[in-house]
């Protein structure tokens, strides 16, 4: 008996992804409203404001190209994804590509690991759990595995081929910590995702299970058990 078809899960039907804030409401029902140059006297102080943060800004940076500082910092180590780009969770410009990939190569989806330059959490994820090779090898197996740079405007074609960037793809996919790593089905809709790098290596290998397993269409993931393997 073939299976029924599964309706279209909603993008954010994990409740561990944030919702976007409402908007506070122009007025309060029953509160008098602020006289007629209230937001004019407003504006004024904010623009006052905002030229005295600038020019303590101008100071600083000449401060800084004064003593070499800003020499030195150009220094600095190169970016998580150079640093990293070892085969595992590699760069991707093309996400609808790995999609694809996924499906002809009968895999259970893309994962992605949503990471940016100077993160220190995403390199100790990167330098801990991501080089345990039993991790690769199940990871790599079940998965088209992927990194997208959350801070970079780098062009970028999401899952249905079209253009954007990654700075606004992983916004639109509401990562707003890092690192994350987001589990995607064959449709491209997110099934599973995880925050940080503090998961122990056994959980993340049990995470692939979750997603392998489809363990997301029965429980969330904390409270997920896997059956028992045959013969165990």
């Amino acid at each position: 008996m073939s299976k029924p078809h599964r309706p279209h899960r909603s993008p954010f039907a994990d409740a561990t992804v944030p919702e976007l804030p409402n908007p506070l409401p122009d007025a309060i029902p029953g509160e008098p409203l602020p006289p007629a140059d209230f937001t004019a006297e407003r504006e004024g102080l904010l623009e006052r404001s905002l030229w005295i943060g600038l020019i303590g800004i101008l100071l600083l940076l000449a401060a800084l190209f004064a003593d070499g500082s800003v020499g030195a910092a150009s220094a600095a180590p190169a970016t998580t994804a150079a640093k990293h780009d070892d085969g595992f969770f590699p760069p991707t410009a093309d996400l609808a590509r790995a999609l694809a990939q996924a499906r002809k190569d009968g895999k259970h989806g893309v994962a992605v690991l949503y990471e940016m330059n100077g993160c220190s959490d995403c390199a100790r994820l990167r330098a801990t759990s991501f080089k345990d090779a039993g991790l690769r090898r199940d990871y790599q197996r079940d998965f088209v595995v992927a990194s997208v740079m959350a801070d970079e405007p780098t062009a970028l074609r999401d899952f249905d081929g079209k253009p954007t960037n990654q700075a606004e793809f992983a916004h639109a996919q509401r990562v707003y910590a890092l690192p994350t790593v987001v589990f995607y089905d064959l449709d491209g809709i997110p099934v599973a995702r995880q925050v940080g790098n503090t998961l122990a290596l056994a959980d993340w290998l049990r995470l692939g299970r979750y997603v392998r397993e489809a363990g997301y269409e029965e429980a969330p993931f904390s409270a997920w058990k896997p059956a028992a393997r045959k013969g165990s």
